[in-house]
């Protein structure tokens, strides 16, 4: 009977190699997914979350809750817990070469990539981390092509106006 259970094990081990196949697939099919969804916007990057999708087409935008008198570029209470909130809570920021970093202007920590993010600090945002926000998780995907033109443009821009000297 030894040989039947030799056998059983083989076989969950391809089993197993196949769900990791397939987890690996479905990783990268979400990866051209999200980079042709965010191609069609336009947008340098986005930030989604279970219930919605936020395009970020400009060079800095500020996350937090939109109330009556202040306005946020993207307002994390579409998502929930919309009382939990700072009004300010972060600031997400690309510089002149391309990388985005997040700035935490809330009272409460944020976390990237598990990494704790203490109120006044800054981390630097890779493609496809995550952001988690007073319970609420985010993936943040940039869209590096979009990011390329507007590097380059900023360049032609800079290179453009020295030239006026």
């Amino acid at each position: 009977g030894g040989q039947g259970l030799h056998f059983c094990r083989e076989v969950s081990r391809y089993q197993h190699e196949d769900s990791k196949r397939e987890i690996i697939r479905l990783e990268h099919s979400s990866h051209s997914y999200m980079q042709r969804v965010i191609a069609s916007q336009g947008a340098l990057a986005v930030l989604y979350g279970r219930r919605s999708k936020f395009y970020i087409k400009k060079s800095e935008v500020v996350l937090g809750r939109a109330t009556g008198d202040s306005d946020v570029d993207v307002d994390l209470a579409k998502e929930g817990h919309a009382n939990k909130i700072s009004r300010r809570q972060a600031i997400i920021k690309m510089d002149q070469s391309g990388s985005f970093y997040l700035k935490n202007l809330g009272k409460c920590s944020i976390s990237v990539n598990n990494k704790e993010i203490a109120p006044k600090q800054s981390a630097t945002l890779t493609s496809s981390c995550l952001i988690e926000v007073r319970g609420m998780l985010f993936v943040f995907e940039s869209n590096q092509t979009r990011v390329k033109q507007y590097t380059d443009s900023l360049c032609k821009e800079i290179e453009t106006q020295y030239s006026k000297f």
